[in-house]
């Protein structure tokens, strides 16, 4: 019996340091004919673990222990999942199945495929249709927004002709051209280093206490995961924004589509 509970204790350990499941698994054992043998439930504990979803509660709390600031990909703010992805679309669409979908196998609208066509290759791929944080469109997006975000002075989302031609200005330094230099010193791809002896900068983010008490708060978001790909949306009533009337989702079923978005808008 002593054998028997030193297993338990063994395999009690191994769920409790075991990865999540973001992280690669390890190589599982073969399981053990020996049922008294605490390498047995070692093994078959280790592959189960190793097919299991964390909650999402579990992802936020594991991130807010590691020091997340709760950016994109981090916690349960990672990318959405939808039935038309590109599985789906190249299914109907992908004549020759060779990875790409042209404007001839295409059956839609010119307008649809170019709107698609994000990185306007004249072909649809799966990286048209990778909308997560660190698909290959975002990560080549960052420095342009970066860049933009510095010349469009009024942050209005335009830049102006008055805005390039100051932005031109600043950048030549009285010069009528630009060089490589004045680019680099323009647009840095990194913060300007820290003077000898000078303090690190602090972290301007809210503690991990704060993103915890926010977590029992319910202002990061409820500890009950919503429904999954193809699941109805619970019900629920709200005021609208001028609190003249209630509405309630399941007055809409049946009758037109609806769209929910979630989210910040302030």
């Amino acid at each position: 019996m002593r054998r028997v509970g030193t297993a338990l204790i063994v395999a009690a350990a191994v769920f409790i340091s075991a990865p999540g499941s973001n992280q690669a698994a390890e190589p599982v054992a073969p399981a053990r004919a020996n049922w008294l043998d605490p390498l047995h439930y070692y093994s078959t504990l280790r592959e189960q673990v190793g097919k299991m979803r964390q909650p999402e509660i579990v992802e936020m709390v594991s991130a807010i222990a590691q020091g997340s600031q709760m950016g994109p990909g981090e916690g349960w703010f990672h990318g959405s999942v939808s039935r038309y992805d590109w599985s789906w679309l190249a299914q109907r669409y992908d004549a020759n199945h060779d990875g790409k979908i042209t404007k001839e196998e295409f059956l839609g609208p010119d307008d649809l495929f170019e709107r698609l066509d994000r990185n306007h290759d004249g072909v649809l791929t799966s990286a048209d249709l990778d909308w997560s944080d660190r698909s290959l469109f975002a990560l080549q997006s960052m420095p342009s927004r970066y860049w933009f975000s510095m010349v469009d002075a009024n942050s209005n989302g335009r830049i102006s002709r008055e805005e390039w031609d100051a932005a031109f200005a600043r950048a030549a330094k009285g010069k009528g051209y630009l060089t490589p230099d004045d680019l680099r010193e323009m647009f840095p791809t990194s913060p300007p280093p820290r003077p000898a002896g000078a303090p690190p900068p602090k972290n301007q983010g809210p503690s991990p206490l704060t993103l915890l008490i926010g977590l029992l708060d319910g202002e990061l978001g409820s500890f009950f995961e919503g429904p999954d790909l193809g699941q109805r949306a619970p019900d629920f009533r709200l005021q609208t924004q001028d609190g003249s009337r209630a509405v309630q989702l399941s007055q809409f079923r049946g009758k037109k589509p609806v769209v929910l978005v979630f989210g910040s808008f302030t």
